[in-house]
């Protein structure tokens, strides 16, 4: 094993294939064999949680490894707390690997263990949920939440690989691999046009019998996202475009009661932000209305409850704010996209206000 991670700007190697996730336990069992045969280091390391460890090949479970709780409250300062204590008790060094294996959580904070642990070991992403295989696990961004902001602290730490098996996606309730969609609705938004109307092709059978269709999407939008951190790792230009429906969606995550499940909010981002998009330019108003009639195919909500003001003020304290004021990625076709800086009042209630439903105070 090597001890370095990719440079900043370096591409992760990808992966996408049925059974990938059995081969890379066998590839993992038989470079631990052989360096323990030669007496070399380079300590292995799983981090995945409690409802990804059953599904893992009896060799990851052989290897020293760290169990989350599910769920976004295990992206905390506790958390990764425990995780860093747990790779050195692992005796994990240098020329060690981490191995994060699970959704979106488990590759946010596995990453940013690897980037702080002896200041930066290599890591490999195994994203096992939709929105991890198609965006989360790839790009390099860790984080934590901090004080209920979402993704506020972090670094910028690429995974040497990114290793998707569409096959485990059969293992998701429905609404999550529905939360998941909204990512890939979002990268075929910034592609264009043909890969949009595949998209919009595709049903929830595809990805739970990992199709090849299905296969294919998700190797197009991890190439998309791939493309677009290889120019701009840091995100200051045309990275920001994959953050199509977050300024919106990170809000609405935050905000609506019932809680929204990210993929959910994004997917109400997606319509704000085309709504906001036609108000620039007439011409992409029927884009709303498409994307809204694909999320209703998928049983992804086109509205929710939630206070203005709230949201508003979850918006202000958006991480990627410059001068005070959040930037907004908006779709004026398919493949064309636009940044907008502090828009002009109003717009940006304007937009929200067609997916909202304001709580009863009854």
């Amino acid at each position: 094993m090597t001890a370095d991670a990719p440079a900043h700007g370096e591409a992760s190697v990808i992966e996408v294939r049925r059974g990938a996730l059995a081969d890379l336990a066998g590839e993992i069992a038989a470079r631990a064999g052989a360096n323990a045969g030669a007496g070399a280091a380079g300590v292995a390391f799983v981090v995945t949680d409690r409802n990804v460890e059953p599904l893992l090949p009896s060799a990851l479970r052989a290897l020293p490894r760290h169990v989350l709780p599910p769920g976004e409250a295990s992206k905390s300062w506790d958390e990764l707390g425990e995780l860093l204590l747990a790779l050195d008790a692992a005796g994990v060094d240098r020329d060690g690997h981490l191995y994060a294996i699970g959704g979106g959580v488990v590759t946010d904070l596995g990453g940013l263990a690897a980037s702080l642990h002896r200041r930066g070991i290599a890591w490999t992403a195994a994203p096992t949920t939709l929105v991890g295989q198609v965006d989360a696990a790839l790009g390099g961004k860790t984080a934590v939440n901090v004080a209920g902001g979402k993704n506020t602290v972090g670094t910028f730490h690429p995974p040497r690989r990114v290793v998707a098996d569409p096959g485990v996606l059969a293992s998701l309730p429905p609404r999550e691999l529905a939360a998941g969609f909204a990512e890939v609705l979002k990268t075929a938004l910034i592609e264009g046009e043909a890969l949009l109307a595949e998209v919009e092709a595709l049903a929830p059978e595809d990805f739970t019998g990992a199709t090849p269709r299905a296969c294919s999407a998700i190797e197009r939008c991890l190439r998309v996202k791939a493309a677009h951190v290889e120019q701009d790792l840091r995100d200051e230009g045309m990275r920001q475009h994959l953050n199509l429906g977050h300024t919106f969606g990170h809000a609405l995550e935050t905000a609506c009661r019932p809680p929204l499940r990210h993929g959910e909010a994004v997917g109400l981002g997606l319509l704000c932000a085309a709504r906001m998009a036609a108000a620039i330019e007439p011409g992409a108003r029927p884009l709303e209305a498409r994307l809204a009639a694909v999320l209703r195919r998928w049983n992804l909500p086109t509205r929710a409850r939630a206070e203005l003001p709230e949201v508003l003020a979850q918006m202000r304290r958006d991480k990627k704010r410059r001068g005070g004021a959040p930037t907004f990625v908006l779709p004026l076709a398919p493949g064309r996209i636009q940044r907008l800086h502090d828009p002009p009042g109003g717009q940006v209630e304007a937009a929200l206000q067609a997916v909202l439903d304001v709580p009863s105070t009854s």
